[in-house]
């Protein structure tokens, strides 16, 4: 019989172990199974006007050019355009957050109140000098190449580029996306 007790005590204490390790490695103990999260959690919405971006200080007024990373621990960091959040991770405003995730505002389906958001990976970037940005970097989000070039066609942009998101951070390296005044 006590071997029995002792047993089932090795039993359940073994299974509140997994319990803990799997809640550890970020994952979800259902009906005995081990169920993912979700890696990527979804962005949330721009507080106009509130939101601070972490890299310049500025609101954000215009949803249009904002950018939004997941940083490790959890925290939303909204920046007011693309171009800060690619100095930030770059290291040219200040310390570099742990980034899980990044989202950009699409330029075309977003309004200046509210943000249609693509994974950083994902989307795709046009830059040029003459793209009226908030911090002047001149880098904006698209769905897709089709829809960048139309745009730029739009507003007769003579020689855009058209990025990645690893091509923007690359780009960055050397020298930061907002002018230095």
């Amino acid at each position: 019989m006590e071997d029995d007790v002792l047993t089932r005590r090795t039993v359940l204490s073994r299974r509140a172990a997994l319990r803990w390790l799997a809640a550890f490695a970020g994952l979800v103990v259902a009906g005995g199974r081990a169920v993912a999260q979700p890696t990527d959690p979804e962005p949330r919405a721009v507080a106009i006007g509130d939101d601070r971006c972490p890299a310049c200080g500025m609101a954000v007024i215009d949803a249009r050019f904002a950018a939004q990373a997941r940083t490790d621990g959890g925290r939303t960091l909204v920046y007011d355009a693309i171009e800060c959040l690619a100095d930030h991770l770059n290291g040219h405003a200040g310390p570099v957050p742990v980034v899980v995730v990044a989202w950009l505002a699409d330029r075309v389906a977003s309004t200046r109140e509210a943000a249609l958001w693509w994974p950083a990976e994902a989307a795709t970037l046009l830059h040029d000098s003459r793209l009226r940005t908030p911090m002047g970097g001149g880098l904006a989000a698209f769905r897709d190449e089709p829809e960048a070039r139309a745009f730029a066609e739009a507003q007769r942009l003579a020689e855009p580029s058209v990025l990645t998101w690893d091509e923007v951070l690359e780009l960055g390296i050397p020298r930061p996306w907002v002018p230095l005044v």
